[in-house]
């Protein structure tokens, strides 16, 4: 099979721009804005990875907040990150177990790093709609009452990692082209 110097040429620039890109520095957990930073032990001593916020900002303000602070930069220019929606439920696995949860969310950079974002809202909880909204739970922290409490967890991923699997990819994609290839010739004969 005879090379093309410009597909040969066109996958060292995507090679190398992948590069630059999973090797660029890595984002510091964020502080969520206008929030008071929990003090309890498992957003402290127990799980030193995660932060805990009370606060008044309503889901869509938290997560830009968030999402616009967990950013990835290359000199001036802002790598987009995007966001996945998790089913409640998932909280458990992917950020504490024993943690309430009305929402979770992940901003994720595609082989990198991740923010997992899960708010506990007890004004909205499915599991207190049928009360009276002055029987609901309050939450609070040092006495002041709170409408949602914000845990973040990040997921970071080692360097070597990052360039091992992207290193991989190509040779796999390669392999899965011949073989198309060759079962698509197969079909024509």
């Amino acid at each position: 099979m005879k090379k093309n110097p410009y597909l040969v040429l066109l996958v060292s620039i995507i090679f190398l721009i992948g590069v630059l890109y999973l090797v660029l520095p890595s984002p510091s957990l964020p502080d969520l804005s206008e929030s008071a930073r929990s003090d309890e032990a498992g957003d402290t001593w127990q799980n030193p990875d995660q932060k805990g916020f009370y606060s008044d900002l309503t889901r869509s303000q938290v997560l830009s907040d968030l999402q616009s602070k967990f950013i990835v930069t290359f000199g001036n220019l802002v790598i987009p990150s995007y966001r996945l929606n998790y089913r409640v439920e998932e909280a458990y696995e992917l950020v504490r177990d024993q943690l309430n949860s009305n929402y979770l969310e992940e901003v994720v950079y595609p082989l990198r790093e991740s923010l997992f974002i899960n708010g506990w809202e007890p004004k909205n909880a499915p599991r207190y709609a049928h009360l009276a909204p002055r029987d609901i739970p309050d939450i609070s922290l040092h006495g002041v009452v709170y409408a949602a409490k914000i845990t973040l967890k990040p997921v970071y991923s080692a360097v070597w990692a990052r360039l091992l699997i992207w290193t991989l990819i190509f040779p796999a994609t390669y392999l899965v082209f011949l073989s198309v290839k060759k079962s698509l010739n197969k079909v024509n004969d």
